[in-house]
């Protein structure tokens, strides 16, 4: 099953994708701060991704200052496929 979503205002958007964004930073902030608490492995994976996704946000955010710049809505087109798979 496939999922769609679509045109927001720019104030929404900005609030859609900075929600999704920043819970992302924030499970990999606490998933970092869990391996390093209990010595349980590696923590550079969740410091790249954290990274990553603060691009990622100073990226979306210059496009909404553009989109806001020439008075236009956002579309959001992000696919979510979910699959069913046999346990383990």
């Amino acid at each position: 099953k496939s999922m769609h979503l679509y045109e927001y205002p720019v104030e929404e958007a900005k609030e859609v994708l900075f929600k999704l964004v920043n819970s992302k930073i924030k499970y990999h902030q606490l998933e970092k701060f869990s391996l390093a608490e209990r010595n349980a492995g590696d923590v550079n994976y969740s410091e790249e991704r954290i990274h990553q996704l603060e691009s990622s946000k100073n990226q979306i955010e210059n496009q909404i200052n553009l989109a806001q710049k020439e008075n236009k809505s956002i579309k959001i087109d992000g696919t979510i496929v979910l699959e069913f798979i046999d346990k383990f």
